[in-house]
């Protein structure tokens, strides 16, 4: 495992006089240590240290890609911060996302230090499918759409499908429904969009006419 300078981490703050979340301003990793600059996140004291480098764990995962689950293991540094919705890569390289944190006990949290997590649940996020609803009138037609993590969707804009096209304009996130800017599909529950038309392209025969 190649070990990289990460965002946060736990660590005793002088000021607080207890392990707090601290972000990592900047930092260089040694071979056994991490020289960096910490900024605590509960009273905002910043300061220069050097940390030794923590254990590498052994992290059991449980991977959901639609109705077909897998176990397997992973490796993760034991002061890592985990958190759900956390994305990262397996060492085969498929993309997961965190959807459930259990801690001993069968204990469930949005967040936890790694050394403490018994398994993480997660789904295989590669590819997506994004639920769409197409309102024509007093008809509503659902359809399903499959999309990477990092492509956007755009209020306005058209959106063709198989059997018909539409026009976003809204969108349902996590957080909120939006009706004006865009989204990534990792954050869209569902897509609604006005009824289009499918358009299909118009084939210009005149430079197939041969002259006789």
């Amino acid at each position: 495992m190649q070990r990289e300078v990460p965002e946060t981490l736990y660590y005793d703050c002088p000021d607080c006089d207890d392990e707090t979340i601290h972000d990592v301003l900047k930092g260089r990793m040694g071979k056994a240590s991490l020289e960096c600059t910490l900024k605590c996140t509960e009273c905002g004291r910043t300061f220069a240290t050097t940390i030794p480098l923590p254990k590498i764990i052994k992290m059991q995962v449980v991977i959901s890609d639609g109705p077909v689950s897998e176990r397997t293991v992973t490796e993760i540094e034991e002061d890592d911060i985990i958190a759900v919705e956390d994305e990262f890569f397996l060492e085969d390289g498929r993309r997961l996302r965190v959807c459930s944190i259990e801690l001993p006990g069968d204990k469930r949290v949005k967040k936890s230090k790694a050394s403490k997590v018994k398994m993480l649940w997660c789904q295989q996020f590669d590819n997506l499918t994004i639920k769409v609803t197409i309102n024509n009138d007093r008809v509503s037609y659902s359809r399903r759409i499959p999309a990477l993590p990092d492509d956007e969707f755009v209020i306005g804009n058209r959106l063709e499908l198989e059997d018909m096209d539409c026009f976003i304009h809204a969108i349902k996130t996590r957080e909120k429904l939006i009706q004006h800017g865009q989204a990534e599909a990792r954050d869209i529950i569902r897509i609604y969009g006005k009824y289009g038309q499918k358009s299909y392209p118009v084939l210009d025969f005149e430079d197939d006419v041969e002259d006789f």
